[in-house]
């Protein structure tokens, strides 16, 4: 017998899936326009000011391949306008080559963080994990599947963000503060437009914006960025408690 789904279970996870798709495209491009920084002294042959924006795109999907692997605190902050709410979220976040992402969220107490992650987001490259201590659940995503939006691709090292996006340069951006807007050429019902601003000097990313059709952002803003620390593969493994419930049982990678 078939265990009976909750309407407001069915809604978490119709809700747990879409922001799937958003924190991966996040995490693809930060780590794309981190990599930036790998490999300066190329980069500031020319300044931004002289570099177009498919210019500035081409040096971060060369350059991409010349780091392994990156870690940072972020913060995190996403705006529903329908429901007139902000949420900030502090964490921790390390990538590493052929799609490998940590994301762990820490709750505040006071101004600082908690000791203990309170999300966890986890991919090995070939399956990406949510799990939320409070509510004891998981949630998994098979990266192999053929669908996988353009930005999580180039993060496994395949696709070209060139020739899937229109990318120009903002009127806020300048030579210092570089700011590249992204808007899909085929629509898509997860995000509107992409926009990154980088160090006009080192080009690592210091922040990624996402807008969805409806108007809503997720920004993520990046601090304490430390490049080629070689991390371990097994940082990037999750096995789900025994306890834990599993949204998506059947989904097997």
């Amino acid at each position: 017998m078939k265990p009976v789904v909750s309407a407001s279970y069915a809604r978490r996870h119709s809700k747990m899936a879409s922001r799937l798709k958003t924190w991966m495209m996040a995490g693809a491009l930060a780590f794309g326009a981190m990599s930036m920084g790998a490999t300066t002294a190329t980069a500031q042959q020319a300044t931004p000011k002289q570099l177009t924006a498919a210019q500035v795109v081409d040096k971060m999907q060369s350059l991409y391949k010349s780091t392994n692997d990156f870690r940072a605190s972020f913060s995190q902050t996403y705006t529903d306008v329908a429901a007139g709410d902000t949420k900030k979220s502090v964490g921790r976040v390390y990538f590493k080559n052929q799609g490998k992402m940590r994301w762990d969220y820490y709750k505040l107490d006071g101004e600082k963080p908690a000791k203990r992650a309170h999300k966890n987001l986890v991919s090995d490259g070939g399956v990406f994990w949510i799990y939320e201590r409070e509510f004891n659940q998981v949630f998994k995503q098979c990266l192999t599947d053929s669908k996988l939006p353009t930005s999580l691709r180039f993060l496994m090292g395949q696709g070209d963000l060139n020739k899937e996006f229109d990318i120009t340069l903002t009127q806020n951006s300048t030579a210092d503060l570089p700011e590249l807007k992204l808007v899909p050429k085929v629509a898509t019902s997860q995000y509107k437009e992409l926009r990154f601003i980088v160090d006009g000097e080192t080009f690592q990313v210091l922040k990624t914006t996402i807008y969805d059709p409806y108007g809503n952002t997720n920004e993520i803003v990046f601090k304490g960025v430390k490049l080629n620390t070689n991390l371990k593969d097994s940082d990037f493994e999750f096995k789900p408690p025994k306890s834990a419930r599993l949204l998506n049982p059947q989904k097997k990678c």
